[in-house]
C-alpha cells in the first residue's frame, strides 16, 4: 500500500530524534512529551525533547536549522492525495520520498528485488513440502535441517548513482509541476542494500612498503555514506534553490545534509572514498526433532514437532 514505506522511513527519523532509551523524551521538570505541548513550547524548549545524539547525524546544519528540522518532522503530515506529489506535506514545504538501489535496474526493476522475491517463493513453497514429509516420517534420533543460500547480485557505485540520478531528476521534475508551498523542500532518500562499503583512499600515492608512525588510519564504512561522497555531494548542491535538505537514510542510520552548505563539507573531505561491493549471502534455514512425550491418556505416545 503507497505511503507505509514511506511513513517507515520518516518514523526512523522521528523515533531518533524524539525518542531516548526507547521511550520519547520527556521534559525533566514537566514531564512532558513534544506531543503533549504547543509549538511554542517547542520551539522555546526544543532542547529537552530532542536526542543530543543525533547531534551525529546532522551534516552542514546551523542551530536555526537544526530546530527547524525538529520543528518540520513534528509537523509533517501525509499527504491526503497519496498518489500525487508530495509524500508529506507541511505549511511551508513538502518532504518526498523515493528509494535507491545498487544493483542493476532494468524496466522490470531492480535486479535485487526480482532475485530476493524469486528466492523468498521458492524457500516458501519447498519448506512446506519439506514440512509435510517430515510430518510423515518422524525421526526421534537426529535433529535435521535444511538450509537454502542466495548470493547477493551484482552491486556496484555505477549502479547506485545510475539509480540516484534517474530517481532525483524524475522527482525534481515532479517538484517542478508542483503548485504547493516549495519553500522548504526535503527529499527522503533512502537506501537499504546491504550491499557497499566505503574505505578512505588516504594512501592513494603512498610508497608501497613505507610506515606512517602513529598517523591517521583511513576511515572505513560498513556501509555507503552519502555525506562521504564528494562526487554526488557536488551533484546534488547544484539542486540547492530547489531542495533545502536531504535526508539520506541507509541500512546503518541516517544523514541529513543541508544542501547550502555542502562546500564546507567538501573541504573536510581531502581524500577520495573507494566504494566497493561486499559478498553477501542469504541464509534461510528450516529446522526439525520429533520428540516423543508421554500420553495422559494411557501408555500411548505422541509426537511433538
Amino acid at each position: 500500500m503507497r505511503g507505509e514505506k514511506e511513513q517507515a522511513c520518516l518514523d526512523l527519523i522521528k523515533e531518533a530524534l524524539f525518542m531516548r532509551n526507547g521511550q520519547l523524551s520527556r521534559h525533566p521538570f514537566t514531564g512532558k512529551t513534544q506531543d503533549e505541548i504547543s509549538d511554542e513550547e517547542f520551539l522555546k524548549e526544543e532542547i529537552w525533547y530532542v536526542n543530543s545524539e543525533c547531534s551525529k547525524h546532522y551534516f552542514g546544519l546551523l542551530e536555526e536549522d537544526r530546530k527547524e528540522f525538529a520543528f518540520i518532522l513534528r509537523k509533517a503530515k501525509a499527504n491526503e492525495r497519496k498518489s500525487e506529489f508530495p509524500d508529506f506535506v507541511f505549511e511551508n514545504g513538502f518532504i518526498e520520498h523515493f528509494q535507491i538501489t545498487s544493483s542493476k535496474t532494468t524496466r522490470k526493476g531492480a535486479e535485487h528485488i526480482r532475485t530476493t522475491r524469486n528466492f523468498d517463493s521458492k524457500v516458501e513453497l519447498e519448506a512446506e513440502q519439506i514440512k509435510r514429509e517430515w510430518n510423515e516420517s518422524p525421526s526421534f534420533d537426529k535433529i535435521r535441517s535444511k538450509q537454502w543460500m542466495l548470493d547477493n547480485p551484482e552491486h556496484n557505485y555505477s549502479f547506485l548513482i545510475q539509480s540516484f540520478k534517474k530517481n532525483w531528476e524524475h522527482h525534481v521534475q515532479s517538484l517542478d509541476r508542483y503548485s504547493g508551498n516549495k519553500e522548504i523542500g526535503i527529499f527522503l532518500v533512502e537506501y537499504t542494500d546491504v550491499a557497499l562499503s566505503m574505505v578512505e583512499n588516504v594512501y592513494k600515492d603512498w610508497i608501497n612498503g613505507m610506515s606512517q608512525g602513529d598517523m591517521r588510519e583511513e576511515e572505513k564504512f560498513h556501509s555507503y555514506r552519502l555525506s562521504r561522497d564528494t562526487r554526488m555531494l557536488n551533484y546534488i548542491y547544484g539542486y540547492r534553490n530547489q531542495i533545502k535538505y536531504i535526508a539520506f537514510v541507509y541500512c546503518d542510520g541516517f544523514e541529513i545534509i543541508r544542501l547550502d552548505n555542502i562546500p564546507y563539507l567538501i573541504k573536510l573531505l581531502p581524500w577520495e572514498y573507494i566504494v566497493y561491493p561486499m559478498m553477501v549471502k542469504t541464509v534461510s534455514s528450516l529446522y526439525n526433532q520429533t520428540v516423543k512425550i508421554p500420553s495422559t491418556l494411557g501408555n500411548s505416545n505422541e509426537e511433538l514437532q
